[in-house]
């Protein structure tokens, strides 16, 4: 399904999958592998999804990805590849939590959630992996019938903790459970965040988008902004309320020019959304047409509440383009002002 797909475009596409059933997403690269965190924005659940562009899932990863969901608290988990499942990995997922699915499961979700300008989009329109092992775990065979499967989603939909371990259904149909009734969450996924800081970013892949960022990012609270330590002038930040200081690295992937305008860049931070805040004498960020294949570094500020956290997110009302922006956290790229 996804032979056509390199290991980001998948993890993009996986993302706009979760986000057309009215998730929020965020994208995240960790020692070369690509998650989805995903998020009920009214309610706050969670769940995690490992996107594996293609290749063969085997058991050792089944374990590998339960003792990362294990290690964070994360109590709904999900593989899905574009590749195809072994039977040794669905039979180290049962009793683990670990849903898995398939290209042919993708392809059928597709289908049965009218999705499919969605493949066309990521490049993904042709046919592709199938069920490496006995098909349990793939697309729904003609002997699957909708009456057969939907007596084990029940139970699991019924259960109020989430997934029910062992249960012998096929994947696709938990999946397409868990897409229409929000059943896929856990608690909060700390290594997402970069450090437990409580300060996140929402990547964003609309389905007309004509244009892509990758955005790396890194950030900091602080209650005073001091570029030049030597002219004994700090921007203080106003009484009740903390900096948000952002640094970050845009890179236009796509094969157009792009206007990188600050305004674009904005911060949610309980249910609230701030712009950001102009600090006299210092253009932190300069507006600019970005080419493809080029990089720009930018910073940006932003005040919020005192105490609070929240999530970079991109405005796609600030330009006249529908863009693709991911967005993925560098913890070691240093917020020092007086770089800015």
């Amino acid at each position: 399904m996804s032979q056509e797909m390199d290991r980001a475009e998948f993890g993009q596409f996986v993302a706009a999958l979760w986000k057309r059933q009215g998730w929020q997403t965020q994208i995240k690269r960790d020692d070369g592998r690509i998650f989805v965190a995903v998020q009920r924005p009214e309610t706050g659940e969670e769940g995690l999804l490992w996107a594996v562009a293609d290749g063969e899932i085997g058991g050792q990863q089944v374990q590998q990805f339960q003792s990362l969901c294990d290690e964070y608290g994360v109590g709904e988990r999900a593989i899905v590849t574009g590749g195809v499942v072994s039977d040794h990995a669905e039979k180290v997922a049962k009793g683990t939590g670990v849903e898995l699915l398939d290209g042919e499961g993708i392809e059928t979700v597709l289908e049965r959630k009218g999705l499919t300008d969605l493949a066309k989009q990521y490049r993904g329109g042709g046919g592709g992996g199938g069920s490496g092992g006995s098909g349990s775990r793939g697309g729904a065979s003609d002997g699957d019938s909708e009456g057969s499967a939907l007596a084990p989603v029940r139970s699991i939909l019924g259960r109020a903790s989430g997934l029910v371990s062992g249960v012998p259904v096929v994947a696709v149909v938990v999946v397409v459970a868990l897409l229409g009734a929000g059943v896929l969450w856990g608690p909060p996924i700390p290594f997402l965040d970069g450090g437990g800081d409580g300060l996140s970013a929402n990547s964003t892949a609309p389905a007309d988008a004509n244009a892509s960022l990758h955005v790396t990012w890194n950030a900091k609270t602080t209650d005073a902004i001091d570029p030049n330590r030597s002219d004994g002038t700090a921007y203080l930040a106003p009484e009740g309320e903390q900096f948000v200081l952002v640094r970050m690295t845009v890179n236009n992937t796509g094969n157009g020019t792009v206007p990188l305008e600050q305004s674009a860049f904005q911060f949610r931070s309980n249910g609230t959304t701030y712009a950001n805040e102009t600090l006299a004498d210092h253009d932190v960020f300069i507006g600019f047409p970005i080419g493809p294949g080029e990089t720009f570094p930018v910073w940006t500020v932003f005040a919020i509440p005192e105490g609070e956290s929240g999530e970079l997110v991109y405005d796609q009302n600030a330009t006249e383009m529908s863009v693709a922006v991911e967005f993925e956290r560098d913890t070691a790229l240093p917020v020092n002002e007086t770089e800015m």
